[in-house]
C-alpha cells in the first residue's frame, strides 16, 4: 500500500454496526474489498449497495484487505479470532490489521491473531445503533474509542474516524472495562434514575403526562448545562445551595416511601459532595447529615 493511500477494508459480520460503518466509509473514500457473514444473503445485500465482493470464508476477507473489522456480537469475537487462526493454516498474518468494535472488551480477545503476526486493536463508536437509518444520519461526528499498541494502526484508525468528522479518544490497552463502565453509568443509569423519578411521581399521584413533561424539560436543561458548563458548574439544587433542611426532608420522605431508593439517594449525595466543594461551598453540614442518617439506619437495622 502506498504511504499516502487509504487502507482497504473488509468486514466480518454485517449486522447494524457493520452495515453502517461499511456504508459510511465507502461513502467517504474508503474501498471495501471484502464482506463475509454467516448468513450470506445479509452480506450480498450490503455488497450490492456499496459495490463490494462477498467472500466464501472469513480468512479470505482478511487476506483481501489491509484492515479487517470484526463487527460481530461481543460473545463471538474471540471464537471468530480463533477460527481465523485455524483458517490461516499457519500462514503469517504479518501486516494485516484486524480489529473489533466492542465497547466492553479490549484487543486481548484477538491475541491468537497477534501471535500470528497481525496488528490488533479495537475501535468503538460511542453511539447507540438503534437502527441503520438513524445511525447513518447521526453517527458522523461521534466519538470513537481507539485501543491499540501499534502506531501504524492507530494512525489508520484515527484517519478513518476523521473521515467521518468524528473525534478520537485513545484508550490504553487493558482499560476497556473501565472505559465501558463510565459510558454505562452516563447512558444506561441515567435511564434508571429517570425511571425511579417517574415511579416516585406516580406514587404521589401526579398525572403521568404532566410528570413526564416536567422530567423531560428538567433533563434536557441539565444535559444542556453539562455540555455548556461542565459537571461542576452544571450542578444545581439543594446540595450546591448547602440547603441541609431540604436534603433532610428528602431523606425523611424516602424513609417512609422507599428504603432502597433512600440508600441510593444518600450514596449519590455523598458522591456529589466533591463537586459541591469544588464550587467553594462548605460540605461539613451535609456530610454530617449523611453520617447521622447512616448511624440511624444502623441502629434501626
Amino acid at each position: 500500500m502506498a504511504s499516502n493511500a487509504k487502507p482497504t477494508l473488509a468486514f466480518i459480520g454485517v449486522g447494524k454496526v457493520g452495515t453502517v460503518l461499511a456504508r459510511l466509509w465507502s461513502d467517504n473514500g474508503y474501498r471495501v474489498v471484502a464482506l463475509y457473514n454467516r448468513t450470506p444473503q445479509h452480506a450480498k445485500t450490503l455488497a450490492q449497495y456499496i459495490d463490494a465482493p462477498c467472500t466464501q470464508s472469513a480468512i479470505e476477507a482478511v487476506q483481501q484487505a489491509d484492515i479487517t473489522l470484526l463487527t460481530v456480537a461481543d460473545d463471538t469475537i474471540e471464537s471468530v479470532a480463533n477460527l481465523l487462526t485455524q483458517q490461516a493454516n499457519g500462514d503469517n498474518l504479518k501486516g494485516k490489521a484486524i480489529i473489533h468494535t466492542s465497547g466492553a472488551h479490549g484487543k486481548d480477545l484477538l491475541n491468537a491473531l497477534a501471535h500470528h503476526g497481525a496488528l490488533t486493536g479495537s475501535l468503538h463508536p460511542v453511539f447507540p445503533f438503534a437502527d441503520v437509518a438513524t445511525a447513518m444520519q447521526y453517527l458522523p461526528g461521534a466519538t470513537f474509542a481507539v485501543e491499540t499498541d501499534d502506531a501504524i494502526l492507530q494512525t489508520w484508525l484515527t484517519e478513518m474516524v476523521t473521515a467521518l468528522q468524528g473525534n478520537t479518544m485513545v484508550i490504553p490497552p487493558g482499560q476497556k472495562s473501565l472505559y465501558h463502565c463510565a459510558l454505562t453509568i452516563a447512558s444506561n443509569y441515567t435511564v434508571t434514575l429517570y425511571a425511579i423519578a417517574q415511579t416516585l411521581l406516580a406514587e404521589l399521584g401526579a398525572d403521568q403526562q404532566a410528570a413526564d413533561t416536567a422530567l423531560n424539560t428538567l433533563l434536557n436543561a441539565t444535559v444542556n448545562n453539562l455540555v455548556e458548563h461542565g459537571a461542576r458548574d452544571a450542578l444545581t439544587g439543594a446540595l450546591v445551595r448547602n440547603d441541609v433542611g431540604t436534603i433532610q426532608a428528602h431523606l425523611e420522605a424516602l424513609q417512609e416511601q422507599d428504603r432502597e431508593v433512600l440508600e441510593m439517594y444518600k450514596q449519590l449525595a455523598r458522591l456529589t459532595l466533591p463537586l459541591v466543594a469544588a464550587r467553594g461551598v462548605s460540605i461539613d453540614a451535609l456530610a454530617n447529615l449523611l453520617r447521622k442518617e447512616d448511624s440511624n439506619a444502623t441502629n434501626y437495622s
